[in-house]
């Protein structure tokens, strides 16, 4: 599967196809990987595929430090797939500049699991893939649990948990940084006239702070959790944006990245849309 991964990226950069491949390399154990860039078709070599490749490169399509004039190949999971797809909606690129290498494993994170080359090329085609139950997996199995232990709880015992999560946040922004959706060259934290939201560390800061970032995200999260991972306080920001993910499509019958030709929810409006919230 590495073999005909490295082939696809060979014969896209000798033919002049893409200008870059963005891809995973091997990290300093058998368990982590890196992301690498690739201008030279003899650099392919140093591209790999497992269970382990985790970060979600779709997150480097909208840096202009990275992004070449031409176009560019990625390596791209379930997850990357319905990050572009999302990116598309935004306009934040022309899709024919992204040349997507379609891969997945069956088990995520699982030594051994069986990893392959997606049949899709083009998006519409990739999109139809992760549609399909990602490849016969339930990445979210996990974040269900959590998420209907959550919901057991009182509106109280939900304020008081989220408070104690977000007290532990040292605004260090690695989940805005992990993510493919934060894109904007100025945060709405980095503000100072007006100040929207204090800076410092404390706790009103930080609850207004991962509030309004998970707001931002509504209806455009795909739920790859590159924040949670990102996060060096362990907060389940991934939790968060489940939470916010199910009331978007149970409003507006939406999930975000399946298909980059629908209309976003948050962005559009349809006579039939829920207005029960409206007093």
């Amino acid at each position: 599967m590495i073999e005909q991964l490295r082939q696809r990226a060979r014969e896209l950069l000798e033919q002049g196809k893409v200008a870059l491949v963005i891809g995973y390399g091997q990290g300093v154990s058998p368990r982590t990987t890196f992301p690498v860039f690739i201008k030279k078709a003899e650099e392919v070599d140093r591209l790999i595929f497992n269970p382990f490749c985790r970060n979600n490169l779709a997150v480097y399509l909208t840096r202009k430090d990275i992004m070449p004039k031409g176009a560019v190949g990625l390596v791209a999971r379930p997850e990357e797939v319905r990050s572009v797809a999302v990116l598309v909606q935004e306009q934040q690129f022309d899709p024919e500049r992204v040349v997507l290498i379609g891969v997945a494993c069956a088990e995520p994170g699982k030594e051994g699991a069986a990893c392959e080359l997606l049949k899709g090329r083009t998006l519409k085609e990739l999109e139809a893939e992760a549609a399909q139950g990602l490849q016969g997996r339930d990445p979210g199995r996990d974040v269900a649990e959590r998420l209907r232990e959550l919901e057991a709880m009182t509106p109280e015992e939900r304020l008081a948990f989220w408070e104690r999560e977000f007290s532990r946040c040292i605004r260090c922004y690695a989940c805005r940084q992990a993510c493919p959706m934060c894109y904007c060259e100025s945060c709405i934290v980095e503000k100072n006239q007006p100040q929207w939201i204090p800076s410092s560390p404390r706790p009103l800061g930080n609850y207004f702070w991962n509030v309004i970032r998970a707001f931002h995200l509504a209806g455009r999260c795909i739920g790859c959790g590159a924040c949670a991972r990102a996060c060096p306080a362990n907060i389940p920001l991934d939790l968060l944006n489940a939470k916010v993910a199910r009331e978007v499509k149970e409003s507006f019958g939406y999930e975000a990245g399946f298909d980059h030709e629908v209309p976003p929810p948050m962005a559009s409006f349809r006579t039939d849309d829920k207005q029960e919230f409206i007093k």
